[in-house]
């Protein structure tokens, strides 16, 4: 007696439309997301307390979506890796760059997004107590400038070790275009830190958002 059976090829040799799709979706909601970032004109510190603590949930879905976008982003890029070779030395080391970096803008998200609402909110009612939420403001404020520009300058090495790893194996155009967004980023994140010009900081954003679409597209050009 003989037993149909159908064989299926390897799931690492199928072609991953979906993650592909995903990628490319993590890109546009990066977009949406900075985006919609809430912006403030106050002009002194009782002014801060009051957009913060009226920004609150503006904030917490802008920077938690963020940290919810590095999350799919972070499976999307694993895919990636695996389909251009995990023994490959600048694939691994990009792989190890995007995961640093996602934590350390994880961190800066919490703190920017979540914690920094949440306690002017507290404060904001008591104008008795305002010195000691400027303490605290001015804490948290140099922890987010120095893990953003952390963050984003370990992604931008990583977008710049696959573009290298895309230049050999994968769609040779987006390797090259994704080293000069490496390249851009990188220099942005040194000017944002020396400066401490919030629109470079925002650009390195934007700049991992295109990467992700690049990324989605490549995946989605990959042969099974």
């Amino acid at each position: 007696m003989t037993i149909a059976s159908t064989t299926l090829p390897p799931p690492s040799l199928t072609r991953p439309r979906g993650i592909g799709v995903l990628a490319i979706a993590t890109g546009i909601a990066g977009f949406a997301l900075l985006a919609s970032h809430p912006g403030g004109a106050a002009t002194d510190f009782a002014g801060v307390l009051k957009e913060e603590a009226a920004n609150r949930v503006a904030d917490a879905v802008v920077h938690g979506g963020f940290v919810v976008v590095l999350a799919l982003q972070t499976v999307c890029y694993a895919i990636l890796s695996a389909r251009l070779g995990l023994t490959r030395a600048a694939v691994m080391a990009a792989l190890v760059f995007f995961a640093f970096g996602a934590a350390f803008l994880s961190g800066s998200m919490l703190i920017d997004g979540l914690m920094t609402p949440a306690i002017a909110v507290r404060y904001v009612a008591k104008p008795d107590k305002i010195e000691a939420a400027r303490t605290l403001f001015v804490l948290m404020g140099t922890a987010i400038s120095f893990l953003m520009p952390i963050g984003l300058a370990f992604q931008s090495a990583a977008v710049a070790a696959w573009g290298w790893a895309l230049t050999a194996t994968g769609p040779r155009g987006i390797g090259l275009t994704a080293l000069g967004i490496g390249a851009v980023m990188m220099a942005a994140m040194v000017a944002g830190f020396a400066t401490m010009n919030v629109l470079a900081l925002m650009a390195g954003i934007a700049g991992t958002a295109v990467w992700a679409v690049l990324a989605g597209i490549a995946l989605l050009r990959m042969q099974p």
